[in-house]
């Protein structure tokens, strides 16, 4: 007697204990698993756990003796009416053996010294034999029990067919037999083991679906070994195995050893419409030890519900073992599949915010590119029952997955494929191999408001709905519409974001309903996306559409708090090499009111103090001049105390070379053609405030002057020779003599030719002229002897570079003349 109790008479309060041994007792430590509280860490551990008790396997039940309490009895349609009562004497055997049986198939032929083996078995077809009706009835009954197909609902779609009788006569090899037929397709070969009188033939079946491994690392695909002389003679014994395995028949003595042979048949046209008919079964009552798990499933099912974004989008649930050929032996012969989707439909009765579907789970390289494999299912079927708005996807509709989504089996998958046979692919980094084109059974459960995530392979589809919904003027549509975008934005298999249209739709939405509720973590969902930090000031094309959200949203009093949020965090990690890129992307913000609190959190960035002095970029003191010119909502004199820093730092380079080189040339000048060229595209837009400051000016005419100056001709005459080299850089070089002159040569800034008499001892190898080869910017003039033609003397100058420092000095004065043709 076993104790039967419904899930909804448990509590997480009671302390459920007995002595009774038909009753399961529960320790202190089991109650404390079970009342432990579920949150985004150990969620998946508990559901793992929950399952993992669950190893029943049919195939390690055996044969049993059949409840069939009458003398077993055959009737040969050609011998008359009167039947037969078992066990039959070997002369009737051998009688229907010489009038109906055909030879059963080897499939050893052959034993190990190579010797033909004689076939001694032989089958008769279901036409020719007949059995009562209250013998087959049992056998049906004892069969839909053990695989639990003994429910109203469920037994009318399955049917158990007769399909021949065979008879094993005397024989000294072992043999081993197919008892199917490969054109037809069966769930389950049902054995009868009818009474007879022989000696040995003990039977075994070959399990090619085993997973466990010996201690020579060798599959144990033997099980069961059947004995007739160990059960009850007079009873038959019935043994359930799955389809297509093979039969081993151990050496029989003498006598002949009769087996039926059953088929168990589906009048189901899949396997979606089988778990179907399995989500309709009544799960009110059920063994203690399941209520208690379905409370533990129920428990973690509520916190995903009331935690979407701690969760991942959708869980999959392996229905079918990673060895096995079809889901109808996993669901059939391994009790743990079915007690897992029993449980889950049981804890979903209470649940209305979840959809669960069966669907086909696979691996695909269809690409070249190894990088691109991925996960995925395919024809989603949906098992729930809802009065609500549901997708209703083809079957050849896919949707990817991560491995975040799948529960537990996922590296038993990877690994437990075919060794042998095939062609294998490795996955990514890892070593293991993954079979492809290899489909599985999964169960997928997914929230109602995150159905949206399995179109999501293809965001144009996605956009395509949402467009669709947007259009029609019917209010129960408003939280489909914000379902499918909040999947859109949680979506986490997408390697591109398209943000612009993202935030376009976001705008919409603001547009259609108003600010709502759900709208919001929307928006910080958005902020908190890795892409869109990295791309915030990068793409150009989501400046725009952020200005346009600004002034969308800019009524909602958190919005300014978080869009400045995220900004100080994005300058964190931008500085400072997307210092322009911020610049620009501050120009071209149009909220002003925005735009200054985003200004002002950009300088107190650049200029708080630290505990360590820092020194500022002349670059970054140009950039935020430029964009404080620009944006104009500082005085001119902020302005001209910026610009008088500016002007300071540049005249601290002692270095006439870098004045013009690095400084006018590199930051000064090409800042004041970018002021010049961003105010004339506002003065195009007939903006009243297009003013250049008196800041601007003070440097424009700064750089002007000094390049004058340069530009000279008394500068040129007076002025000394650049120094080529700092003296720190001159203590670097070679010490040779030779070498020691050029090296005076190049710090002295008053000297501007160096004259080398050359002699034999300036070899072709010599330091001086490796030397040489690194300054470029000299020249260089050998002066030959008129007579024998050789080498006599080098003269090096410094008058070429000189040159082309004053030519860059013309040039960049002749910009910032003509700023208004640029």
């Amino acid at each position: 007697m076993s104790t039967i109790v419904t899930p909804m008479e448990i509590t997480d309060d009671e302390d459920i204990s007995s002595s009774d041994t038909d009753t399961w007792i529960y320790s202190d430590q089991e109650s404390e698993t079970s009342d432990r509280e579920i949150n985004e860490h150990n969620w998946r551990y508990n559901f793992q756990e929950t399952i993992n008790d669950l190893q029943e396997n049919k195939l390690d039940d055996g044969a049993r003796s059949l409840l069939f309490d009458v003398p077993c009895q055959i009737r040969i349609k050609e011998l008359g009416d009167a039947p037969f009562t078992f066990p039959l004497s070997n002369a009737l055997c051998s009688r229907i053996i010489c009038e109906h049986g055909v030879p059963l198939s080897l499939s050893n032929k052959y034993d190990f010294c190579g010797t033909k083996i004689l076939n001694t078995a032989w089958q008769i077809d279901y036409s020719s034999i007949d059995f009562p009706l209250s013998f087959s009835a049992a056998i049906r009954a004892s069969t839909f029990e053990q695989l639990h197909l003994n429910t109203s609902d469920i037994k009318i779609h399955f049917d158990l067919n007769l399909h021949k009788l065979i008879m094993f006569g005397p024989c000294s090899h072992t043999k081993i037999y197919h008892f199917d037929d490969k054109l037809f397709i069966y769930h389950a070969t049902i054995l009868v083991f009818l009474p007879s009188n022989y000696t040995g033939g003990n039977y075994r079946f070959i399990d090619d679906n085993d997973d466990e491994e010996d201690d020579n690392d060798e599959k144990r695909i033997y099980r069961h070994v059947f004995n007739q002389h160990e059960s009850v003679n007079s009873k038959p014994s019935i043994l359930v195995v799955p389809s297509d395995c093979q039969h081993e028949i151990e050496p029989i003595e003498k006598g002949f050893q009769l087996l039926l042979v059953y088929h168990l048949v589906s009048k189901t046209n899949s396997i979606h419409q089988f778990y179907s008919l399995l989500s309709n079964v009544n799960y009110e009552s059920m063994n203690i030890e399941h209520a208690f798990l379905t409370q533990r499933i129920k428990r973690i099912f509520n916190y995903w519900e009331k935690n979407l974004d701690k969760m991942p989008n959708k869980l999959l649930i392996p229905l079918q073992h990673s060895l096995d050929y079809s889901p109808y032996f996993s669901i059939l012969f391994r009790d743990k599949y079915r007690i897992v989707f029993e449980l889950i439909m049981a804890a979903m009765k209470y649940l209305s915010s979840f959809l669960i579907c069966s669907a086909i789970f696979q691996y695909d390289r269809s690409s070249v590119n190894a990088a691109d494999s991925r996960f995925l299912i395919r024809d989603i079927k949906l098992l729930s029952k809802t009065n609500k708005i549901t997708l209703d996807l083809t079957s050849q509709h896919e949707r990817t997955v991560i491995p975040n989504e799948f529960l537990g089996e996922l590296h038993t998958y990877v690994h437990a494929f075919e060794h042998t046979g095939g062609k294998q692919h490795g996955l990514n980094t890892d070593n293991s191999v993954f079979r492809n084109n290899t489909k599985y059974q999964v169960l997928v459960v997914i929230p109602y408001q995150r159905q949206w995530d399995l179109l999501l392979d293809d965001h144009s589809f996605a956009y395509h709905h949402l467009s669709y919904m947007l259009s029609l003027p019917i209010n129960t549509l408003d939280n489909l519409c914000l379902n499918l975008f909040d999947c859109i934005l949680h979506d986490k298999t997408t390697k591109k974001y398209s943000f612009d249209q993202i935030i376009r739709y976001l705008i919409l939405l603001r547009h259609r309903f108003g600010l709502m509720p759900k709208m919001i973590p929307s928006i910080k969902t958005l902020f908190q996306n890795k892409q869109f930090k990295n791309e915030l000031f990068s793409n150009n094309n989501l400046h725009f559409w952020l200005s346009r959200l600004a002034e969308t949203f800019y009524d909602w009093p958190m919005f300014s708090k978080e869009f400045l949020d995220l900004f100080c965090k994005v300058i964190i990690s931008s500085m400072p090499t997307k210092l322009n890129e911020i610049i620009q992307f501050l120009i071209q913000f149009t909220n002003k009111t925005l735009r200054d609190l985003l200004i002002n959190a950009l300088i107190r960035f650049i200029f708080k103090p630290h505990e360590f002095s820092r020194h500022i970029l002349l670059s970054t003191l140009c950039s935020i001049f430029h964009l404080l010119t620009i944006d104009q909502s500082y005085s001119d004199d902020a302005l001209s105390i910026l610009a008088y820093s500016i002007i300071k730092r540049v005249r601290k380079t002692t270095s006439e070379h870098e004045i013009i080189q690095k400084c006018f040339k590199i930051h000064l000048v090409p800042m004041l053609i970018n002021i010049y060229r961003d105010k004339q595209e506002k003065a195009n837009k007939n903006d009243p405030k297009n003013l250049m400051s008196p800041a601007f000016f003070l440097i424009y005419e700064y750089c002007l002057n000094t390049l004058n100056y340069y530009c000279s001709p008394i500068s040129s005459s007076s002025s000394s020779s650049f120094t080529i080299i700092s003296m720190n850089e001159a203590l670097l070089m070679c010490s040779c003599t030779l070498c020691s002159r050029l090296q005076m040569f190049l710090v002295d800034s008053k000297s501007s030719t160096l004259i080398f008499d050359l002699s034999s001892a300036l070899i072709p190898d010599h330091c001086l002229r490796r030397t040489l080869s690194k300054f470029p910017m000299l020249s260089i003039e050998y002066k030959h002897d008129p007579c024998t033609g050789r080498e006599q003397t080098l003269i090096i100058s410094k008058y070429a570079y000189e040159q082309e420092q004053k030519q860059l000095c013309f040039h960049l004065r002749r910009l910032l003349m003509r700023l208004h043709k640029i």
